[in-house]
């Protein structure tokens, strides 16, 4: 076991087409403010925005950030392999396959985040402030341990909405202790849809208050192929903590299994598995996460993970520099790339007070700054060199 170096869930990236678009929805609908505008670290073409979430009095501000690489060819497949290795992406980037940049999720990719909401009436809230922009909500569901709604993102990718309570430990006393089924109620046939889709907050919500602001990460959940297999690599070998086995409430036949970061299951500490034997392998590209990453402490206990997972004998990255942290990279047993970071610090090149507002460059390629900004502003297609 791990003894719990890794303390929490620090970033999850996405892919998307536009970041335009992105933004928008992020900052104008969901309130969360930009706070950093760069380039990917292995690829100055690839650019990337990350969201953070305000502090509140009385509360622990979380670290957690939401990041964006811009995709943007029309006709062209994302490379298979992600962005993780420095000479694939470099080719990947200058010389795509044609095909289709939309990502499909399935085994071996994420499904959706989840993001917090303390109460279930600021779920309400959230709800009616979606749908009165014309974003169509599904929703609000009772999950047993909390309450959610979900939504898409400009390219499809799925964001849910999540109560706090009741929490994880209501219906057993240790918890991971054994399957615990759900309430026919909560499953698939048995909810009443219509009553669900009909409950909503009574008045419009044109702003975003404190009550109901997002407060960081709920929980980040992917999919398995193979739900034991996922839960002895997850457990016995990265070192987390299994504190929940139950049903997947919208597939019969389904599982659902929770992974704890900290002790506290403070929200934003959770991973989540649904369990489908046999389904479809995902593909990456826009609409669908191309990572999650763990936090470590500091540089020390991010070198030893990476020792200790080498000598477990998973193939990882070297450990890279993305300027705001460092991290590396490896698979889960149905190949979704997951990382693990230190923390990230954000003001290492810009003031706190003014994160987000201007384009931040590795020192590396601040001589290019003129030509992406022109790629970042124009858009072009790569010229994908044809195979000799």
């Amino acid at each position: 076991m791990n003894n719990m170096i890794i303390s929490g869930v620090n970033n999850q990236v996405f892919v998307a087409s536009n970041l335009g678009r992105i933004e928008h929805f992020y900052a104008e609908i969901l309130g969360l403010p930009v706070v950093k505008r760069t380039v990917h670290h292995l690829d100055p073409r690839l650019p990337v925005i990350t969201f953070g979430f305000h502090a509140f009095k009385g509360e622990p501000k979380r670290g957690h950030t939401i990041s964006y690489i811009e995709w943007n060819p029309i006709f062209y497949a994302m490379p298979e392999t992600g962005f993780v290795d420095p000479a694939a992406t470099a080719a990947g980037v200058a010389s795509p396959r044609v095909g289709d940049p939309k990502g499909r999720w399935g085994a071996g990719t994420n499904h959706h985040l989840a993001l917090h909401v303390p109460t279930r009436n600021g779920l309400l809230k959230w709800k009616r402030r979606l749908t009165d922009l014309g974003l169509h909500v599904t929703g609000p569901y009772n999950r047993n341990y909390f309450h959610a709604v979900y939504l898409r993102d400009p390219d499809g990718a799925i964001i849910e909405i999540a109560t706090t309570e009741p929490g994880f430990g209501h219906d057993e006393a240790v918890l991971g202790s054994g399957f615990r089924p759900q309430p026919k109620a909560n499953l698939i046939g048995g909810r009443d849809e219509v009553l669900t889709a009909a409950e909503t907050w009574p008045q419009p919500v044109p702003v975003v208050t404190e009550d109901f602001a997002l407060r960081g990460f709920h929980h980040i959940t992917s999919i398995s192929s193979n739900a034991e297999r996922t839960e002895k690599f997850f457990v016995e070998t990265v070192g987390l903590r299994l504190i929940k086995k139950t049903d997947y409430l919208d597939e019969k036949g389904g599982t659902h299994y929770y992974y704890a970061c900290d002790d506290e299951l403070s929200p934003g500490s959770v991973l989540t598995f649904f369990g489908l034997p046999g389904y479809t392998t995902g593909r990456l590209g826009t609409g669908l996460s191309h990572h999650f990453s763990l936090e470590v402490e500091n540089e020390a206990a991010l070198a030893h993970e990476h020792g200790r997972l080498k000598r477990a004998g998973l193939d990882i990255s070297n450990i890279q520099d993305a300027i705001y942290n460092k991290l590396f990279y490896f698979r889960d047993p149905d190949g979704h790339i997951c990382a693990i970071s230190t923390p990230t610090l954000l003001a290492v090149d810009e003031p706190e007070d003014a994160l987000g507002r201007k384009l931040c460059l590795p020192p590396k390629v601040e001589e290019q700054r003129i030509e992406i900004e022109r790629n970042i502003a124009l858009r072009p297609a790569p010229t994908p060199v044809p195979p000799a």
